[in-house]
């Protein structure tokens, strides 16, 4: 089994307010159909549909394509936890809607002084309820406060998001704040995004030692792939995502990849009863 558990798709949005402007351009329309295309191609039986930055916290898109297709796609929605309304906001997307996670993102310029604050900690309420998976975009600077949630929260599963964007992914003593979260039984790691922080082109030479320590420090039950689609189209290609893993961890067992490619996710986001 394959799970993509980092992908986006949007309609276009033509007049954007949002400070942030990704690879592809929130001109392009992205669709589930696109997606789906890219998928069936190359035998990936689910994916993990993560609200972008553009739509804002209007998760309509991501939410009914999940719903239509409940089997293949789980959506991640975007709650601002800075809002007075957020938890209820977050029960609405996550029980009425079928989302299965929410994503928080100090990384993205005016969100950070509000995460891990105490007066956000009642949408992470919500998300220990109802088993809702959080998912952090964030840099390293931001991992104390993870560390902090963690502690709070520890029945919530944190994913960080392409692996908290190391400064330098080529030395291994700077990765320790990332490592010690290893400590907290449900803290995962994302294993993607790497052109976010390389120096090196694909396939990412200098991030050659950096799967292998955070495999030592948490194991591969607890790390998982994404592509980041569509925006990997532009930096390498689809299947140059899919063999990123391979490339970078020749040393792992079968059964070890295909924990990370794809039953680490699908137990988070399809848990069984």
């Amino acid at each position: 089994m394959i799970v993509d558990a980092h992908t986006h798709i949007w309609r276009p949005v033509l007049q954007v307010t949002c400070p942030v402007r990704t690879i592809v351009g929130p001109e392009a329309d992205i669709s589930v159909e696109l997606l789906r295309h890219y998928l069936d191609e190359h035998g990936v039986e689910r994916a993990v549909l993560v609200q972008p930055v553009y739509p804002g916290e209007d998760n309509s898109y991501v939410a009914d394509a999940a719903a239509a297709e409940p089997d293949r796609f789980a959506a991640v929605c975007v709650v601002d936890p800075r809002q007075s309304a957020a938890a209820e906001r977050l029960a609405y997307w996550c029980v009425e809607r079928g989302c299965r996670g929410v994503r928080l993102r100090p990384k993205v310029p005016g969100k950070a002084a509000c995460f891990g604050q105490p007066e956000t900690s009642s949408l992470w309420d919500v998300a220990a309820r109802q088993g809702i998976v959080v998912s952090v975009l964030c840099d390293f600077e931001h991992l104390p406060a993870v560390a902090r949630m963690a502690e709070r929260f520890p029945t919530v599963a944190i994913v960080i998001d392409h692996l908290a964007h190391p400064p330098r992914p080529d030395d291994l003593a700077g990765l320790a704040p990332l490592l010690e979260l290893k400590r907290f039984p449900r803290v995962y790691v994302k294993i993607s995004g790497f052109y976010y922080f390389s120096r090196a082109p694909y396939p990412y030479a200098d991030c050659r030692d950096l799967p292998r320590a955070v495999y030592d420090s948490f194991g591969p039950a607890r790390m998982i792939w994404g592509s980041d689609f569509p925006h990997v189209l532009l930096k390498s290609s689809y299947v140059g995502a899919l063999a990123t893993v391979e490339r970078l961890c020749p040393w792992l067992t079968a059964a070890e990849r295909e924990q990370i490619l794809g039953r680490t996710a699908d137990g988070l986001y399809w848990p069984k009863p």
